[in-house]
C-alpha cells in the first residue's frame, strides 16, 4: 500500500474506534447515572424515616397510627428505611462492581488521544510507522469490550473495513475476462462485498459477491466486454441495504435485458479503486 493509502487506512480505524467510543459512552454514562442517583435518594429517604420519629416525637408517630413499639407505624417507618437504605446500598456496590467511573475515564481519555492523533495524520504531520505505533498506544489502556454486548446486536460499520485490490495493477491492458484479488479485513457478519467497473462516475457493479477467506484474501475473475475508453474497477463493501439495492437492480435489469449504470449505491462504501485499465482489443 501507498503512504496515502495507509494512511486512509489508519484514519477509517481511527474513526471507527472513536464512533464505538463514543456509542459505548453514551450507554455507560446514563446508567452511572442512574445508579449515583438511585442510591443518594434512597439513602436521603432512609435517613428521613429512620430520623423522623426522633424529630417529629409523638405528634409524627401519633398521626401515622397507634403508639409504640409494635404499632404499625413504627414497622412502616422502619420496614421502608431497610428497603430504602437495602436499594441504596445495592446501587452504589452495582456502581463501584461494574467501575463505571474508571471505564468511563479510560474511554474518554482514549477518545481525547485518538482525536489528536486523526488530526495529526489527516495533516500528514506524523510517518506512517510512528502513527500505527501511537494508535496502538492510544487502544492498549482499553482493557474491556468497548461496546456492550446485548439482547440486539448493533448494525456493522462500513467504516470498520478496510480493503485493497492488489490485482490488476493502475493502468494496465485487461482482456475481457480478467483475475482480480486483494485483501479485505475487518468484514463482520452483515456486511457484503462487491466489484464494481467504473467510468466517469457512473457505476455498473458485476454479478455476484466477492468471497473472503479466513486469511482475508479475496480473488474473483471479473467480465468486462463493454468498456471501450479506460476505466476504474472499484472494492464496495455493502450493507443489508446495500446488497439489496445491487441485487434488486440485477434482477430488474436481467428480466429487461438492459444494464444502466448507477450513480452512487446507498449502503455501500468504496473501499478502493484501481483506475487506467483498459481492454485489449488485439483480435
Amino acid at each position: 500500500m501507498t503512504s496515502r493509502e495507509t494512511s486512509d487506512s489508519l484514519l477509517k480505524k481511527i474513526r471507527a474506534k472513536r464512533r464505538r467510543i463514543a456509542t459505548f459512552v453514551e450507554k455507560l454514562e446514563p446508567h452511572g447515572v442512574r445508579l449515583t442517583n438511585l442510591s443518594i435518594v434512597c439513602g436521603a429517604i432512609a435517613t428521613v424515616l429512620t430520623a423522623g420519629p426522633a424529630i417529629g416525637g409523638k405528634t409524627l408517630t401519633d398521626a401515622l397510627g397507634a403508639v409504640g413499639p409494635n404499632s404499625p407505624s413504627w414497622r412502616i417507618l422502619c420496614g421502608a428505611a431497610a428497603v430504602l437504605s437495602l436499594i441504596a446500598t445495592i446501587a452504589t456496590n452495582l456502581y463501584k462492581s461494574h467501575d463505571v467511573a474508571s471505564r468511563l475515564a479510560k474511554a474518554q481519555a482514549c477518545d481525547a488521544k485518538l482525536e489528536g492523533l486523526e488530526i495529526l495524520v489527516e495533516l500528514g504531520q506524523l510517518p506512517d510507522k510512528e502513527a500505527v505505533t501511537r494508535y496502538d498506544a492510544c487502544i492498549s489502556g482499553i482493557d474491556f469490550p468497548i461496546l456492550e454486548r446485548g439482547r440486539r446486536r448493533r448494525a456493522p460499520l462500513l467504516d470498520s473495513v478496510n480493503g485493497s485490490i492488489d490485482q490488476p495493477r493502475p493502468k494496465q491492458s485487461v482482456e475481457d475476462a480478467f483475475l482480480c484479488a486483494g485483501e479485505v479485513h475487518g468484514l463482520e457478519s452483515g456486511l457484503y462485498l462487491w466489484l464494481a467497473v467504473e467510468v466517469s462516475g457512473r457505476i455498473w457493479p458485476k454479478e455476484g459477491r466477492v468471497s473472503v477467506a479466513e486469511d482475508g484474501s479475496w480473488n474473483r475473475t471479473v467480465f468486462e466486454d463493454g468498456a471501450i475508453d479506460q476505466f476504474s474497477l472499484s472494492l464496495f463493501v455493502a450493507n443489508t441495504e446495500g446488497d439489496r439495492h445491487i441485487r434488486n437492480w440485477f434482477d430488474i435489469c436481467d428480466r429487461a435485458g438492459n444494464y444502466p449504470e448507477l450513480g452512487k449505491i446507498p449502503g455501500t462504501l468504496r473501499l478502493a479503486r484501481i483506475n487506467g485499465l483498459r481492454r485489449s482489443l488485439e483480435a
